[in-house]
């Protein structure tokens, strides 16, 4: 039995994971989480109508990764960075191929590799709580989206949208979400999951998104992460998917345990305190 996730069958065979991490505030994506979530992934059966991926945290999602273990690590090239991260995308792979269709259920910021959970997913939906917050914030911590983001969110918004939100770091609201068609429903919070569930009922999975408009965005010279996602983007444009995530992980394999990185990670620290 999972500790971090909950899993319910609802009557009209759609799966409801809540991921709800014991004695934290965040669901923090650390090794311990991911292994959860693949055993429970696993344990879905292919008869299912859809799966709805939740958080049992109030007013938040899934917080990203572990920035306090990344803060540690010594130098880039990390053994142990590389082995979270390609857990990661093992786990989202699956999520991704699963037989039905899926959908992330978001009350709250979906940042960074919260969000890259929910690109992973077919369908999101938010709900009411002014405090959503969507984006791949990672540059301004000297990083690049290491669980797929670079991939998964040009083939969903498009090329110029995606080359925004990842040189910038910015985040968008649920209105702004929706317009760009990062968002695909927005209701109540009190009935989010239930909207979430009949909004599946009605669908089915998602053909395997492409990336149709290549009209490339400019690199940026500064910063160094900002250089290296929108290159990754770029990337995608002319390999697979497949490849272009390994483009991604050796590029967040040079900036992890970058003296820059860990500087601004820091400094994140500081002015939290």
């Amino acid at each position: 039995m999972s500790e971090s996730v909950r899993l319910e069958v609802r009557t009209d065979r759609i799966a409801v994971a809540t991921i709800d991490r014991p004695g934290s505030r965040a669901n923090i994506l650390t090794a311990d989480l991911w292994n959860q979530f693949d055993e429970v992934l696993q344990e879905l059966e292919a008869g299912l109508a859809g799966l709805v991926v939740a958080s049992g945290k109030p007013g938040a999602f899934i917080a990203g990764a572990d920035l306090k273990y990344l803060a540690s690590v010594p130098a880039p090239n990390d053994p142990g960075v590389r082995a979270l991260i390609e857990l990661g995308l093992r786990v989202l792979a699956r999520l991704s191929a699963l037989p039905f269709p899926t959908c992330a259920a978001i009350d709250g910021p979906a940042l960074g590799g919260g969000l890259e959970v929910a690109l992973a997913c077919d369908y999101r939906a938010v709900g009411s709580n002014p405090k959503i917050q969507i984006g791949l914030p990672e540059v301004k911590l000297g990083l690049i989206p290491g669980w797929g983001g670079t991939q998964r969110l040009p083939r969903l918004v498009g090329l110029k949208p995606a080359a925004d939100l990842l040189a910038t770091g910015e985040s968008l609201n649920a209105e702004q979400s929706m317009k760009i068609g990062l968002i695909d429903i927005r209701t109540d919070s009190t009935h989010l999951i239930e909207v979430a569930a009949d909004f599946l009922a009605k669908k089915s999975k998602r053909e395997p998104l492409a990336i149709n408009d290549h009209t490339l965005p400019m690199i940026p010279r500064e910063p160094v992460a900002a250089r290296e996602a929108i290159q990754c983007l770029i990337a995608g444009t002319k390999l697979s998917f497949d490849s272009a995530i390994r483009v991604e992980t050796t590029a967040f394999l040079r900036l992890a345990g970058s003296d820059e990185s860990k500087r601004l990670i820091a400094e994140f620290f500081n002015r939290k305190t």
